[in-house]
């Protein structure tokens, strides 16, 4: 009878003593979590971003060149390109591919530009349409990919990119 008298008082004591004890680490965890906080931002965060913050007078922006800038006004300006002839690719030059096309840009200068690289887009623009096959020719909308081809090329070549459109005249295959 004793040892049961003994075994009753300790299960009501642990279970006096016990109950509060889940509450203290959430108490710790929401008093401490924002002096934590605070502590990191000012020894760890701030030391950092005042380190890498400009000088007063400090400009980290490159200077712009106005000879650079190419001024774009409403109007368009067209250039003429003038024929290429090709042999399609897979014909053992039995057929051939005959393209005139003019560019189109807002840039003013498209003119000169365009002499000046000339060389390389024609090259650009001969390596593009001796790669279509008979098969590619046939697809119903084998002029819009051309197109975007070339344009993608001609920016490339002529920097910065300055062709918003190209317009066929034409594009036979004989």
């Amino acid at each position: 009878m004793a040892e049961e008298n003994v075994v009753q008082e300790a299960q009501v004591q642990s279970a006096k003593s016990g109950g509060g004890g889940g509450m203290l680490p959430a108490l710790l965890v929401v008093i401490l979590m924002p002096v934590i906080s605070f502590a990191m931002f000012k020894f760890l965060f701030l030391p950092e971003i005042i380190k890498h913050a400009p000088v007063a007078g400090e400009s980290h922006y490159k200077e712009i060149d106005p000879h650079e800038i190419h001024v774009e006004t409403g109007k368009k300006h067209l250039v003429s390109f003038g024929d290429l002839i090709v042999n399609i690719n897979g014909t053992g030059g039995a057929r051939f591919l005959r393209v005139a096309f003019s560019l189109e840009s807002a840039n003013p200068g498209i003119e000169d530009e365009v002499e000046a690289q000339k060389a390389k887009m024609q090259d650009l623009a001969t390596t593009v349409l001796r790669h279509l096959t008979m098969a590619d020719l046939e697809r119903p909308n084998i002029t819009d990919t051309v197109r975007n081809q070339l344009i993608q090329g001609f920016d490339q070549v002529l920097q910065p990119p300055m062709i918003d459109e190209i317009y066929f005249t034409q594009f036979v295959i004989q």
